[in-house]
């Protein structure tokens, strides 16, 4: 299908983009032309508001049609519904209607597409509700830095969102999801603690970290002095000293209700995305991908199972999360196919 991006043009570009409105009907529609699709419009601006065009004109068809956007006639109209303008007007409700009934389909499978986009482009644990809701949140690929009023400060990772809940008695912040360091200021009237799911961890010193992942899994991880955890459910089970942390020390918790379990960690390594890097040594590249996916929009995707078993080792700059992914593919000798600049598909 032709381009063109001279102004002079711009009804071509219309007439492309109510082409690809009718094309992403079809039931027939291959993977190539979807790619060829997410490739034109994201080619110019000009493109994207051509298909905006199509939708609105679309819309318009619809709107033609909604109950009440005709007046209903009265006795007193007979006369006038019956000219010729009358029968004119009717004539082209009745058009407009056929081709709503004609374009339902359309309408439908376009709807399908985009939230089909949508899912593939969003990370894997993009939660849009939980970021709404919250009172701080990250996007994919931020970090941001939060000083609370009590002079505590909150270090959010990628994607992540926290809520706050402070009283006269009590300093209380919500993970809803995602990763978040705490340096916690000293106040002995209101113990300071980080609620996630079903986890609640009580600072008792100063620099912790707490991240709930998709894999219904919360981590505790303790940079400076101890953390006191406690976990609905539990306490009959695990040991009181089983769940103090200490620094240095990570402890893994499976929201399916499996006991906790307790290890020592790298905090060079566990805190290296603190300093926008990410760090990896000799774990398979399906682990890469997995953190990679956390800080770029759209998907990184392995064609062959065998490639999740290559081993990694390095340290990378999360600010390129896509230099990554070259550097990689350079080392570990596999070929990239990239679609719209979102998906990349690493294979031999």
């Amino acid at each position: 299908m032709p381009d063109s991006l001279d102004d002079a043009k711009i009804p071509e570009l219309k007439q492309q983009a109510i082409e690809w409105l009718v094309r992403l009907r079809a039931d027939d529609m291959t993977e190539a032309e979807m790619g060829a699709f997410a490739d034109w419009l994201a080619r110019d601006y000009r493109h994207a508001e051509a298909f905006g065009y199509a939708e609105d004109l679309f819309d318009d068809m619809v709107l033609a049609v909604m109950p009440g956007s005709q007046p209903e006639a009265d006795a007193g109209n007979i006369a006038r519904m019956t000219s010729a303008a009358g029968m004119r007007k009717n004539r082209q409700a009745n058009q407009a209607s056929v081709r709503y009934r004609r374009l339902l389909p359309v309408l439908l499978s376009l709807a399908a597409v985009w939230l089909f986009a949508v899912i593939l482009v969003m990370p894997d644990n993009s939660h849009p509700l939980d970021r709404l809701l919250s009172d701080f949140h990250t996007e994919t690929g931020e970090f941001r830095n939060i000083q609370l009023a009590d002079g505590s400060e909150v270090l959010l990772n990628t994607n992540s969102a926290v809520s706050v809940d402070y009283g006269e008695s009590k300093r209380v912040v919500t993970l809803h999801h995602g990763q978040a360091r705490f340096t916690v200021a000293k106040d002995l009237h209101r113990p300071f603690e980080v609620k996630a799911g079903d986890l609640r961890a009580r600072a008792l010193g100063t620099v912790f970290e707490v991240y709930r992942s998709d894999a219904d899994e919360v981590s505790v991880t303790v940079q400076q002095h101890a953390v006191r955890v406690d976990i609905n459910g539990l306490e009959q089970k695990t040991p009181a000293a089983a769940l103090t942390v200490q620094a240095g020390q990570k402890l893994r918790y499976r929201l399916d209700g499996a006991l906790p379990q307790l290890e020592p960690v790298e905090l060079d390594q566990a805190g290296a995305w603190q300093q926008h890097r990410l760090s990896i040594n000799d774990r398979p590249l399906s682990e890469l991908v997995a953190e990679l996916n956390r800080y770029r929009v759209g998907r990184v995707f392995l064609a062959d199972p065998q490639l999740s078993k290559l081993r990694v080792t390095g340290v990378f700059s999360l600010d390129h999360p896509d230099q990554i992914v070259d550097s990689v593919s350079a080392v570990l000798g596999l070929k990239q196919t990239r679609l719209a600049g979102w998906w990349i598909l690493l294979h031999r």
